[in-house]
């Protein structure tokens, strides 16, 4: 009996661990101008380049207000446009009149209190800073 009691508690925990939550992980976001739905995914490195000048852009407050800010601006380098960062990049410290490239990695975070998956950038290495 202790066996089969045991092998039902084993079977339930496997079985828990196998289960997927109901994780939303796409986000809308704006490509070339139109809005898209992409999904989080974690990236382990990716290059961007930081505008010498910040944007302003709206932010979510976190009472769930949109309040405006101001955003630092990156693009991917085969990009053409710059694009707004309504957070921050972990490690990096943003000093304007600095044209930056820096390797950076994504990674698919939970946010807390809810089941959305958001993106977080973080700094591998600073590539390059030039004055402008």
């Amino acid at each position: 009996m202790k066996k089969l009691a045991l092998a039902a508690l084993a079977t339930t925990f496997a079985l828990s661990a196998c289960s997927t939550m109901d994780v939303v992980d796409e986000r809308t976001m704006v490509v070339e101008g139109q809005p898209t739905n992409v999904k989080v995914v974690n990236i382990s490195s990716f290059d961007v380049e930081v505008a010498p000048r910040k944007a302003v852009c709206d932010v979510t407050a976190t009472d769930g207000s949109v309040v405006e800010s101001s955003c630092i601006q990156y693009r991917q380098m085969h990009q053409k446009n710059f694009t707004t960062l309504s957070g921050n990049i972990q490690g990096f410290t943003y000093e304007p009149n600095y044209r930056y490239v820096l390797d950076v990695r994504q990674e698919a975070v939970t946010a807390e209190g809810s089941n959305v998956v958001q993106p977080v950038w973080i700094l591998n290495e600073v590539v390059s800073k030039t004055a402008e």
